[in-house]
């Protein structure tokens, strides 16, 4: 084994010495090439954001001003907005919801309905140019009486019908001097949106404030009752329940009730696929038992 003489010893240490000062040179250099590398970054970063946040701010100044368009109706009767509490009817042609897709998917738990919700009115809201001696019809209801008026209202300038998506009865109770005249008829399609929120006898208490309502305006009303669902058998349960007690005080109050649980129930075909919400056959058959319910009540050319 080679030995280190002691004369030796200084020089390594000189050289270990120069070693070690070159790489702390290129550290040095290295590290101050790196700091400006990230300085550049940052700067980049800088004005990459003050870029989006003046394109975004542009954006949002472009959408306030484009929030309110007006849409030409493609039939003959125009489109306009018209006060229903603080919201707006959108009145359309009778033949327009001959364009609206069919099953286009529906979410089963709809938004609730409040004084802004928009409320679809298909048919002659100009009572000057209704048919003589006829009675001002109006089917209301929540988004079941979709598509209804392609079997009630054509032909008929003095039938309506009036949707409103996720409607529940008390909506209705708080609009009634807006959605119908005095001395009107009324086919009412409500309730499906209070099943699952509202205990039985709360329920009931509302569909008698309704119909009270309806009433004292001199309406005659025709009841249309819960239409069976997909569901647990309790929910189900209740709604029978509900319906029959709706007969029998619809009955006892002057009113005309429907009952089409069970040409409904099973009939899934009629429904789409979230079996809530009905297809363009379900509404044609829906739309059918109205009529026959209008006939019986007003005759046969209602």
């Amino acid at each position: 084994m080679s030995r280190i003489g002691i004369s030796s010893v200084p020089t390594v240490l000189v050289g270990l010495t120069l070693s070690t000062a070159a790489s702390s040179e290129d550290y040095i250099f290295n590290k101050c090439k790196n700091c400006c590398r990230i300085e550049e970054l940052e700067k980049l970063v800088e004005e990459l954001v003050e870029r989006s946040t003046y394109i975004g701010s542009a954006a949002t100044t472009d959408k306030a001003e484009d929030d309110w368009t007006l849409v030409k109706s493609r039939g003959r009767t125009s489109t306009r907005p018209s006060d229903i509490g603080q919201g707006d009817i959108q009145v359309s042609s009778r033949f327009s919801v001959l364009g609206e897709t069919d099953d286009s998917p529906v979410s089963e738990e709809e938004p609730a309905t409040t004084e802004d919700t928009p409320v679809t009115t298909v048919g002659n809201t100009d009572s000057g140019k209704r048919s003589k001696g006829k009675t001002r019809v109006n089917v209301i209801g929540s988004s079941l009486v979709r598509f209804t008026d392609t079997t009630i209202c054509r032909n008929r300038p003095h039938v309506n019908r009036i949707c409103l998506p996720g409607a529940k009865v008390e909506d209705i109770t708080s609009r009634v001097n807006h959605l119908a005249e005095e001395g009107s008829t009324v086919v009412l399609q409500i309730g499906t949106n209070n099943v699952k929120t509202d205990h039985t006898e709360p329920l009931k208490q509302k569909y008698r404030e309704l119909l009270q309502k309806f009433k004292d305006r001199g309406s005659q009303v025709i009841v249309s009752g819960l239409l069976p669902r997909r569901g647990n058998g309790l929910l189900l349960s209740k709604m029978l329940s509900i319906n029959e007690w709706l007969e029998v005080y619809c009955r006892k109050q002057g009113h005309k009730f429907i009952n089409l649980w069970d040409k409904f129930y099973g009939n899934w075909e009629w429904y789409l696929r979230d079996g809530l919400h009905l297809t363009r056959k379900g509404a044609d058959v829906l739309g059918r038992a109205y009529d026959r319910a209008l006939v019986e009540l007003l005759g046969k050319y209602y």
